[in-house]
């Protein structure tokens, strides 16, 4: 039996263990965090676009706002396609992570007013990186670290779909041995970083550490067949 951890946060999670499911594997969904909604004191009006990394920001900003006349600036299409559902219309998705969403906002207008929709903690600090832009960062949300329960010595596969929940999971993987499907090349550098100071400096021999081909859970998937 292929079982597979599914460690992101909900409601990603479950729409991830459908799609695990579909390909005939067993998902267990297990997240390594917790996301918390924050309300920042802002008035989305006086933005013309969103620039949005995660569907769990979109999520707290629609939560709290009803208006959906901006543009949006998605970091991937996971991201883009939560935007089209929600009722947004002018959807641009980077296909990618924060490096491509900035070269994507490189063809964007910049005498417009942009609300970055930011983590507390973002992976990239993506303020610095857009000089000469009217952005504005304000924090709809934060993660929380959860006690995952998962049956290490019966899963042949893990999915990691961030820096942050690589660090989070080795302490879980130190003595495993099984197949770690990472979204980047820095989730994956994360999780070695993380393995080494967990384990005394010292390799993981039993994990098999996969990347995907692009920074997508298509591709991620496709490493499972």
């Amino acid at each position: 039996m292929t079982l597979v951890w599914i460690t992101r946060t909900e409601p990603a999670a479950t729409v991830t263990a459908a799609k695990v499911a579909a390909l005939g594997f067993v998902p267990l969904v297990d997240p390594l965090l917790t996301v918390k909604a924050l309300k920042p004191d802002l008035d989305p009006k006086a933005f013309d676009d969103l620039i949005v990394t995660s569907p769990n920001g979109l999520d707290a900003f629609c939560a709290q706002h009803s208006d959906h006349r901006h543009t949006v600036w998605a970091v991937g299409d996971t991201t883009a396609e939560a935007a089209r559902r929600a009722g947004f219309i002018h959807v641009h998705s980077a296909q990618g992570d924060a490096g491509d969403l900035l070269e994507l906002l490189k063809t964007a207008d910049p005498t417009r007013r942009y609300l970055y929709v930011s983590p507390e903690t973002p992976a990239r600090d993506l303020l610095s990186d857009l000089g000469g832009y009217d952005v504005t960062r304000a924090v709809f949300y934060r993660t929380v670290e959860r006690r995952a329960n998962a049956p290490i010595n019966d899963l042949t596969h893990v999915l990691l779909h961030s820096p942050r929940a690589a660090a989070l999971a080795a302490p879980y993987l130190r003595d495993a041995t099984l197949t770690v499907i990472c979204i980047s090349d820095n989730t994956a550098r994360a999780l070695r970083e993380s393995l080494n100071l967990v384990t005394g400096n010292l390799p993981s021999a039993g994990l098999n550490i996969r990347v995907a081909a692009t920074p997508d859970e298509a591709a991620m998937l496709d490493l499972l067949t």
